[in-house]
Order: C-alpha cells, then structure tokens, then sequence
C-alpha cells in the first residue's frame, strides 16, 4: 500500500522534472510531500502546515527577502523541499545555503530554463489528491473486511492476522503486563527477542501523539495503545519490512486497535456476565434460595467431576477497601492454595468480604487441611506486605448436604462476628467456640443482659463504686478450680488479701457461689460479661466516629 503523500525522489520522476537537478540535501529525497506550493514572501514560518515543496523563483533574494533566513524559515516550518527557477531573478544558490541544505538533509532543486509553475502544482497535487482517494477507497474496503471479522470467532487474533496480510508488516501484540504476547506471522524465539529488544529500547525515547499513537524517531515502527474502559491493556505493533512507517499504515494501526478495543469490550461483557450469574447463583445457594435439583444440575455442568464428602463456608473480610480487579487477584490465589488442600473453591463478594463455598474432596480430618491452607494464604505476600490489609477468617458448620450450605454461611458469618467481639482471633471454626454460640443466640434473644445481671451484677456495681478488683478475683478463681493457692499466684497478691475478696464475693453472691449447680451459670454470666463488654465498646467506637 501507498501513502497519503508522496516522496521527494517520487516527484523528481514527474515530467514536469525531467530537467530538474539536486544541488542540495541529497540525503533528503524521502521527504514527505503532502502538497506543492508557490512561496515568494520574505516570512513563510506561520504560513506553512508542515510537508509541503515549495516553488520559487528567487524574486526579492538579497532584497526584502534573505537567502539564508528564507531556508531556515522552510526547514523550521517543516518544509519537505525548496524548487528554484534559476533563469530571471537568480542564477545560482548562494553557497551558505548549500551548507545549510546539506546539514539539516532539506532538498534543494533547481530548473535552469523557466517551467510553468501551474503546471507542476496541477500535476503534483492532483496526483496527490488521486492517491489520496484511492488509498480512501481502500480503506474502506479493508474496513468492510475488519467489521467481517468481527463477527467471526476469535476475532481478536484474525485481526492481527489481517493486519498482518494487508499490510505486510510484522505485527506484536503484548499486553500491559506482559503475559500475553502474540505475534502474526508467528516467529521463532530468536526472532522474537529481536523485536522485544527493538521495543524495549523504544519504550525509552516513545513519542506520543495526541491519539496516544507512538512510532521511533525513525519510522521503522510504530505502536497503538489498545485502551478498554479507559484503561490501557496493551499495545499493539507493526514492523514494516524494508519500508517507512506511511500514513495509511498509521490508520489502519489505529482501526485495528480499535477493533480489538471492541472486541475486548465484548469479552469484558460476557465475562461480567457469567461472573454476575455465577455470583447470582452462588447467592442463592448460600441464602438457600435454590431446590436440591437446581443445585446439583448447575454444580454439574461446572464441574461434573466433583462428588464432595461434604461443605462448609468460610467468609474472609479484609479490613483495607480494595478494587474488584484485586478480588480477582485475591480468589485465584485462594483457589489454587485450597485446591492443594483438598478443597474445591466457589467464590462470592460482598463489599469487603469474600464469601467461601468449599466442597471436601478428601475423606481425612478437614479441619486440620483447613487450618494449614490458612496459615499459607496469610504468609502470602498479600499480607505480609500490607501491614493494614489483615485478613480474618470465619468457618461454619460441616455439612455433608450441599443443600444445607445456607446454615454454614450463617454460622461462618456468626463464627467471625463472636472472634471480633471477643478478641478470640485463633478461634476461627463455629463449631469450636461453644459456650460463645449459647451466648450469641441469647443475645439475639434479648435476654443476655438480663442474665448476666442477675448472677454477677452486684459484683460489677461493687467494682464500680469502690474501684476494686472482685470480678476479675471471681473469674481467677473458677478458672482455677477452686485453688486459693493458684488463685492467689495469679493475681500477684497474698492469700490474707484473697480470703477478704472471697468472703466479699461470698457476701454478694451467696455462700453457694462454688456450688455445681450454681458455678456454672456464674461462670457463664462471666463469659456473657466479656461479650457484652465488646459489644458496648464497639458501640462507643461507632458513636465516636460518628
């Protein structure tokens, strides 16, 4: 394919040339001209575009006009070439315009007889315009061909292959962070490192233009971002083969990019799609919104192979706020690290929780697999190296009916609401935190408070009032089973201070307080007593920040 424009050396093989010669600039003569023009005023800077041959007949040189200055003004303005008729007003190019032709590579051309100039700027840009129609007409019809493929199946990689074919460059696509690089026509390994070696080197001196196209200073190749939601995914370029970088090739750069943009966005959609009936569903399952037969006909057509031992639900929250492309970055780390355990993974989020549906695909004790896929996921450089992102981990109840998995997820979520009450951060499993599940359920009763008063509350008023240490000497004392001795070691006082505190006890609960059928419900009014107080701090952090 050709260009919008034509060369220098393309011109000189016009008639209207077949008499003109080069003085100057020789190595110039691949210039682009985009149009011809008569110039014959002493300031041309601010009346040029940029790529136009210039004609002139030397008219007020040395007068009004300065030989030297005029040049410079061309080759600033960026002027393709400089033609002059050498008959009536001058006879030779001065000399200090020689050099200065030759040091910036700007051609100089001469007619020693008089030419028409109507006739050369006709036949040039007509020329000009006739290519430039063509080349319109062309890419029109490699559009047509682009929309085609489109609608094709794997259209993104036919695209690079049209590129390829209509163009005869080479052509690369590499994504931004590099795990996907295609090449068309495919290259072996030495061939590829030389192109990455090219862009490599190009990426430092990058030139971009106001469509965020880029090219190397000179045109060997050239570059478009492929950019999907306004955000940059890779880039996309060609390698023309013993040639320069054209307009035309520029244009269909950038329709291609666009097309793959395109196709990107589409799959970006069916993607979000199936990730949002996916979450849909999953949902649903563990909201236990859906029929034994619904479930086990869609975990089927996911998965055929799996035949679980049986499920349960962890949920994670993570305490720093984080984007949706990190999720997806936090689940396939999830889920490789589970699957490695044993475990088969389906995946939820919600807000600043993911929630874990984990299918037991091994007979032995899940609990220990658990706790060790655990501990490797919070030695992931996900962590450890975000001192504000801490994971906490809630599991639920084991069922061996995934149509129960709704009672997991509640008990999951109950699991880590008790941790975070009560600061027992080791305990992650539902099933283990015992007493603390009576609590939490007479808690939703409304009743939790009630009866952590009429057990303990005199001895919370007498610790208010008098700023003295009986509850903590109560629950020393039971978790010591009675022993004054232990009791007395582990409040760091003597024995005479711990039998006044007993007999005050004593006083406030009854004689009985040790009884086996009063101990108990002391001992769990003690265990209300440390939930409560979490929630009334919790509650005072809320109204602080508030």
């Amino acid at each position: 394919m050709g260009a919008f424009a034509v060369t220098v050396r393309q011109v000189l093989e016009n008639s209207c040339f077949s008499k003109a010669s080069v003085v100057a600039g020789f190595e110039g003569l691949e210039r682009v001209i985009r149009w011809v023009h008569v110039m014959e005023v002493p300031e041309v800077r601010a009346l040029l575009n940029g790529n136009e041959l210039i004609l002139s007949t030397g008219v007020g040189w040395g007068q009004q006009i300065k030989p030297t200055s005029y040049l410079r003004e061309l080759i600033e303005a960026g002027a393709a070439g400089l033609c002059v008729e050498l008959v009536k007003y001058k006879n030779e190019i001065p000399q200090d315009m020689i050099e200065l032709a030759n040091e910036h590579h700007f051609p100089i051309i001469v007619f020693r007889e008089e030419v028409r100039f109507i006739d050369i700027t006709q036949s040039i840009n007509t020329h000009l315009m006739n290519n430039q129609y063509k080349l319109l007409s062309d890419l029109e019809s490699f559009s047509r061909k682009l929309n085609q493929t489109l609608l094709l199946p794997n259209a993104f990689k036919r695209v690079l292959n049209l590129l390829y074919e209509h163009l005869n460059v080479q052509v690369l696509y590499q994504s931004k962070n590099g795990d996907e690089v295609l090449f068309a026509p495919v290259q072996n390994k030495k061939e590829q490192e030389r192109y990455f070696h090219l862009v490599e080197g190009y990426k430092k001196d990058r030139i971009y233009n106001q469509n965020k196209q880029f090219q190397t200073p000179s045109a060997d190749y050239a570059g478009q971002s492929i950019q999907t939601l306004g955000h940059n995914f890779a880039e996309l370029i060609i390698f023309p083969q013993d040639k320069m970088v054209s307009d035309y090739d520029l244009v269909v750069l950038d329709r291609c990019a666009t097309a793959i943009s395109q196709d990107l966005l589409r799959i970006f959609y069916v993607e979000e799609q199936n990730k949002y009936k996916e979450r849909q569903w999953i949902q649903e399952w563990l909201n236990g919104e859906l029929s034994q037969g619904q479930l086990e006909k869609t975990l089927q057509s996911i998965f055929p192979a799996v035949n679980p031992y049986g499920a349960f639900v962890c949920v994670c929250e993570i305490d720093e706020k984080i984007d949706e492309s990190t999720y997806s970055y936090y689940k396939s780390i999830f889920r490789n690290i589970f699957q490695n355990y044993g475990l088969y993974l389906y995946t939820v989020e919600d807000h600043q929780e993911l929630n874990f549906v984990l299918l037991n695909l091994r007979g032995d004790d899940w609990k220990l697999r658990m706790k060790k896929a655990l501990q490797l996921i919070e030695k992931t450089d996900l962590f450890t190296q975000a001192s504000n992102n801490t994971p906490h981990f809630g599991v639920g109840k084991y069922t061996t009916s995934i149509h129960q998995i709704s009672d997991s997820y509640k008990t999951a979520k109950e699991s880590l609401k008790i941790q975070k009450k009560v600061g027992l951060s080791n305990e992650i499993f539902y099933e283990n935190l015992h007493i603390y599940r009576l609590i939490s359920s007479l808690d939703k009763q409304g009743h939790l408070d009630e009866y952590m008063t009429e057990y303990i509350g005199s001895v919370i008023e007498h610790d208010k009032k008098h700023n003295s240490e009986l509850l903590k000497t109560l629950s020393v004392f039971l978790e010591s089973n009675g022993s004054k001795k232990d009791a007395a070691k582990e409040l760091y006082i003597v024995r005479q201070t711990l039998y006044h505190r007993l007999d005050k006890l004593k006083e406030l609960l009854g004689d009985d307080f040790m009884e086996s059928f009063k101990r108990p419900a002391i001992e769990f009014a003690l265990y209300a007593y440390r939930y409560l107080m979490s929630c009334e701090k919790e509650t005072s952090l809320l109204r602080a920040i508030r």
